[in-house]
């Protein structure tokens, strides 16, 4: 009985943590910046060591006509305590559901789920301002790809100027992640390439997934600043220009924690193929899977900046996203 007792009560406290860190934060930022997009962002992002020959072919691809070339990872022990291995590139991969968003121009209704990879310390034009450039980006309602999640991929494409963004099908469909059993959790990132919700199948190429677990920060081979620096890097967009999405965490409501897990690259992590991707083929057997990869979750604050020159946007990154 005894037993019994315990075991309930330990699955009582794992259903409260994971309620308390699956739940969306307010938006507190949309008053402070009515002009541009705010949003609440429950994400989990995973730093995917990839080898460099692998995030060169992919961010080439992502941006045909542009200079892109890869910047050396930094010896910083404040990012990096035990250094970045060698040879490899840090690919950025996260998976998360935004809501409570809010723009001058448009208003989303609902939440929207959302996954991205990109590859960090890329620069453009020879420069050494580190940026980020997304070689893909999945976008979808709470109820799957169609309807919701279509006007926010053409708009961010044709609109906005910015990366070009697929529509994608999530599990879960309506959180950020979720449970598995125990202490693992998981979420999951597939191309629509060609959705069918009503008499099905469809064609759902993978793009990317995760299963990880929470761990300690003294477990984590990054620190909370070296994920905060990585997660705000400017974002390179197609016309050669940068935004700025600067990621807070300094509500009372982010609980942010580290993560560890497996991160799997599918045929939609980067490139136009449904059957193969430079991240898939680069990991150890070729089939996408990184195993023991180190992240972080919380729900941050999001502010979407306007559209500026690179360098400018690398020299004005707000040092309190690193709080």
């Amino acid at each position: 009985m005894l037993q019994l007792r315990s075991y309930a009560l330990a699955l009582l406290a794992s259903i409260a943590t994971l309620s308390q860190v699956n739940a969306q934060c307010a938006n507190n930022v949309a008053v402070y910046n009515p002009d541009v997009r705010t949003l609440t962002a429950n994400n989990t992002w995973f730093v995917v060591p990839v080898p460099k020959a692998a995030a060169l072919t992919a961010i080439q691809e992502a941006y045909p006509l542009l200079n892109v070339a890869l910047l050396d990872v930094p010896n910083d022990p404040t990012l990096f305590p035990n250094g970045f291995p060698a040879g490899q590139q840090p690919a950025i991969v996260n998976i998360g559901l935004s809501d409570d968003i809010r723009m001058s121009a448009f208003q989303i209704d609902g939440g929207l789920k959302v996954g991205q990879v990109y590859i960090s310390y890329v620069s453009l034009n020879g420069s050494p301002s580190p940026l980020q450039a997304q070689t893909s980006g999945y976008i979808a309602g709470e109820t799957g790809p169609l309807p919701n999640g279509l006007v926010p991929a053409l708009a961010s494409t044709l609109l906005f100027g910015g990366n070009p963004t697929r529509l994608g099908e999530f599990t879960p469909d309506a959180a950020p992640y979720q449970s598995e059993g125990g202490p693992i959790l998981s979420a999951q990132t597939k191309w629509a390439l060609l959705p069918n919700p009503i008499s099905g199948p469809g064609i759902y190429p993978e793009a990317f997934d995760f299963e990880f677990t929470t761990i300690a920060s003294s477990a984590s081979r990054y620190t909370a600043k070296g994920f905060k620096y990585l997660i705000n890097l400017p974002t390179l967009l197609p016309t050669a220009q940068c935004q700025r999405n600067a990621y807070y965490f300094t509500n009372a409501t982010a609980n942010p924690v580290f993560r560890n897990g497996n991160v799997t690259f599918g045929p939609g992590a980067d490139g136009s193929s449904a059957t193969s991707s430079a991240l898939m083929a680069a990991s150890a057997d070729g089939s996408g899977i990184f195993a023991d990869v180190d992240g972080y979750g919380g729900c941050a604050q999001s502010v979407g900046n306007s559209v500026q020159g690179c360098d400018e946007a690398s020299a004005h990154t707000d040092p309190n996203t690193l709080n």
